[in-house]
């Protein structure tokens, strides 16, 4: 299939190129780089998709790179929203098209005991509005009848990007730990297996409506520290205190100090197989030296 991919250069759009390319599709990626094969103007976007057979909507700041000032919440809604509902609009015109969008596990809000999966209800907050406005920035495509699908991202790690990245360098000297008291869930999902799953809905068109990206087995902050640690053969004893995370951070503090449990029922439901559920495998497999960059994936058929 030719594939229009946006956000093709960031941590998941650069995997998911390679990936999508290895099992033989056309990736056209959507990128402000000098010499990109489509760029964001109308007519370039409008161009892309008329070529298209899918498209594949990455694209967006970074939700936990700065502090959530007025402008920067601006630019997060901006940055998802707009370019959402631009490109649903044209998939509108060719609806025959695949639409596959992404979202985040910020749309059930933060909580620190309930447990969510697809069908649970929106949470507050402004990454629950946030969320909620992007999806159904999706709406045009959907009501023209093309096959939309929806991916809500938890916390994706990766041996080169993501919150691992940020986390390696402290814990290979001893340094790490927990976030706040640690008791905080994170609802993970290794980057092959995000990857896999947007592949499997590229390829099963039947698959539409909302699906969770994230492992069948979430875990605490503790836990994640603690397993990242015996990958490592480091302790993990150090946390960082929550009143330091909200100095720096602010807002976006309280999202990772509290955390939330979500399940991928529908993920499962439609066949998708994950390779990594548990955490100790994943975190062993990403911090070993690689070969190569993206792997098959077995359970994807």
């Amino acid at each position: 299939m030719n594939v229009l991919l946006t956000g093709a250069t960031g941590f998941i759009g650069s995997r998911l190129a390679a990936r999508l390319a290895d099992a033989g599709h056309d990736v056209r990626p959507v990128s402000r780089r000098p010499g990109a094969r489509h760029d964001w103007s109308d007519a370039s976007l409008a161009r892309g998709v008329r070529e298209a057979d899918a498209v594949i909507h990455l694209a967006g700041e970074n939700l936990f790179g700065r502090r959530w000032t007025a402008a920067r919440k601006r630019l997060l809604w901006s940055s998802r929203c707009d370019s959402t509902k631009t490109l649903a609009a044209l998939v509108a015109t060719r609806p025959t098209m695949r639409f596959i969008s992404a979202s985040a596990i910020g749309y059930y809000g933060a909580h620190p005991e309930a447990a969510f999966h697809e069908g649970s209800p929106r949470g507050r907050g402004f990454i629950a509005d946030l969320c909620g406005d992007w999806e159904a920035a999706t709406a045009a495509a959907t009501a023209a009848g093309a096959r939309t699908a929806i991916v809500r991202i938890g916390v994706v790690l990766g041996p080169d990007g993501g919150a691992l990245a940020k986390m390696l360098p402290p814990f290979k000297l001893g340094l790490g730990g927990p976030l706040g008291d640690g008791r905080q869930w994170v609802s993970w999902i290794h980057i092959d297996d995000l990857t896999s799953l947007f592949c499997f809905l590229l390829e099963h068109p039947q698959a539409s409506g909302v699906f969770n990206g994230t492992a069948p087995e979430p875990v605490t902050m503790s836990q994640l520290a603690r397993a990242l640690g015996r990958a490592l053969h480091r302790p993990a004893i150090v946390p960082v205190p929550a009143p330091v995370l909200r100095v720096a951070l602010g807002e976006v503090a309280d999202v990772l100090l509290t955390g939330q449990k979500v399940e991928p029922r529908r993920t499962r439901e439609i066949g998708f197989e994950f390779r990594f559920s548990q955490i100790e495998p994943a975190l062993r497999d990403l911090v070993a030296p690689r070969s190569g960059s993206t792997r098959s994936h077995a359970g994807a058929g």
